[in-house]
């Protein structure tokens, strides 16, 4: 539960990011604890399979196979990289549940307050990294792998990836 977990006094901003795609495994919980008791830790379903909750994940397993498919985007909120749900725990439980590798969602990026520890140095450098290669799946924990990552590819920090090279990599 991102609420229980947020450090307050060390937010800087929180910055709307728009839609983006979220890689599902980058999906690690909810904004606030209300449906800690529906989901398992990997969102899958816990409550009753009679009540309306259970009716309601069957009908989104429907919409999802069938040609309309799930179209509402979640909302959410990112911190150091994770995601917590605040609006569609379903949505995610079922996309998860059918082995989806990318979630439509409207991000709200939760920006920590800089600091010398090595988590929030190389936070700030996957953000420098992200505005070129548009890439969530890399997330390093140490400064300066972003740079090394970039030598290796032969790529200049702040050069922009093209499409190609996005889903080459």
């Amino acid at each position: 539960v991102l609420d229980d977990i947020l450090p307050a006094a060390d937010i800087d901003s929180v910055v709307n990011i728009g839609m983006i795609e979220i890689p599902a495994e980058r999906i690690v919980g909810t904004k606030t604890s209300g449906r800690t008791t529906a989901f398992t830790a990997s969102f899958l379903p816990l409550l009753n399979p009679g009540s309306e909750f259970a009716a309601k994940w069957v009908n989104l397993c429907a919409a999802h196979l069938s040609d309309e498919g799930i179209r509402e985007p979640i909302v959410c909120y990112e911190y150091m990289g994770n995601f917590y749900v605040q609006e569609g725990n379903k949505r995610v439980s079922v996309l998860r549940y059918f082995g989806a590798p990318r979630i439509p969602g409207t991000v709200m990026r939760i920006m920590p307050r800089r600091s010398d520890t090595p988590e929030v140095a190389a936070y700030y450098e996957f953000l420098d990294f992200y505005k070129s290669a548009g890439i969530y799946a890399i997330q390093f924990r140490q400064p300066g792998d972003y740079a090394k990552l970039l030598s290796y590819l032969g790529k200049d920090p702040g050069e922009q990836w093209t499409e190609r090279e996005q889903k080459t990599f």
